[in-house]
């Protein structure tokens, strides 16, 4: 008889494992990473998902069928962050190995890899246009790729340690970023000038991106909070808080009513912008959730997690 049966004086068979009690608006999960997935995005379209992952994937999905289209392979070693271009040909993914890659998603061939940065790529933005790339890294500083050749169009310096996010603004002319300072700066593409420093007070930021109208800024990070900033002036509009461990993806519906946030406490959770209230907390993850992305027509919330798993849920 093995120790658990003679602890509990069952057959070890018979013993079972706690299960979490996946939430109602679960509407599927995608299985096929072999570890951590750190990052995910949907297609324009919201028929596809590109998601990234610690067992230097990044794999192409089509939702609908739940199927892998491709698993596009170079990085040589995890994949930290995704993004899909706004016509949908392309996507792109930074590494931990320093690298940027853009990839054809049709053929799930690697276009170019973009080499700059000294040490490992934290997150990459497309802009508006799908004509620019951004990228930020620990380095602390934030580069501009021609997504076209591939080459380096712009390095921004201004930040003084890790950087951990960056995201364009919808109207093409800035970029938001922040990571372990406890500031957040908004740049000008054009100069490459760091236009505004916001003192946020969080120990470090995992997320950050401008609402749909540019005129708020969300961001999260360690400190298990989110905060809204008024864009313009920097001042805390909100402070939502809820989650219990460090907060590592949030995201603006597309219309900006709402926000999707997730976190090291296994939890995916929606909030209302304009109040600040938490509408929904979705269980079903097992481990730490690391990304999150609302679906273009703003009905479905996608999470990635420690669990090697992707699920899509309803928003409520």
């Amino acid at each position: 008889m093995g120790l658990l049966s003679k602890l509990f004086g069952k057959k070890e068979e018979e013993l079972k494992r706690p299960q979490v009690r996946e939430d109602e608006a679960l509407i599927k999960t995608l299985e096929g990473h072999e570890d951590r997935v750190l990052g995910v995005r949907f297609s324009p379209d919201g028929k596809k998902l590109v998601s990234g992952s610690f067992d230097e994937k990044v794999m192409l999905w089509d939702i609908e069928r739940g199927q892998v289209l491709h698993t596009m392979s170079g990085h040589t070693t995890w994949v930290k962050c995704v993004d899909y271009s706004p016509n949908g040909d392309k996507v792109a993914s930074g590494s931990i190995d320093s690298t940027v890659r853009i990839w054809d998603v049709e053929t799930g061939k690697c276009l170019h890899v973009c080499k700059g940065h000294d040490t490992e790529v934290r997150m990459v933005a497309f802009s508006p246009d799908g004509k620019t790339l951004a990228s930020c890294s620990r380095d602390t500083t934030l580069k501009l790729w021609d997504v076209e050749s591939g080459s380096e169009l712009k390095t921004l310096t201004g930040h003084t340690s890790y950087i951990e996010c960056v995201a364009f603004s919808h109207d093409g002319k800035k970029l938001v970023s922040c990571g372990e300072e406890p500031v957040v700066r908004i740049w000008d593409i054009e100069s490459g000038k760091n236009t505004a420093s916001y003192n946020t007070k969080d120990r470090l930021s995992h997320s950050v991106s401008f609402s749909p109208d540019d005129s708020l800024v969300i961001l999260c990070g360690r400190d298990a909070a989110i905060k809204i900033l008024d864009a313009g002036s920097g001042e805390i509009k909100h402070i939502m808080e809820g989650h219990e461990d460090g907060v590592r993806g949030v995201c603006f519906s597309p219309d900006g009513k709402k926000a999707a946030s997730v976190a090291n406490d296994e939890s995916v959770r929606l909030w209302e912008v304009e109040t600040g209230k938490l509408l929904h907390t979705y269980r079903g993850h097992v481990l730490e959730v690391q990304s999150v992305d609302i679906s273009p027509d703003g009905k479905i919330i996608v999470s990635g997690s420690d669990d090697r798993k992707i699920k899509l849920w309803a928003v409520k």
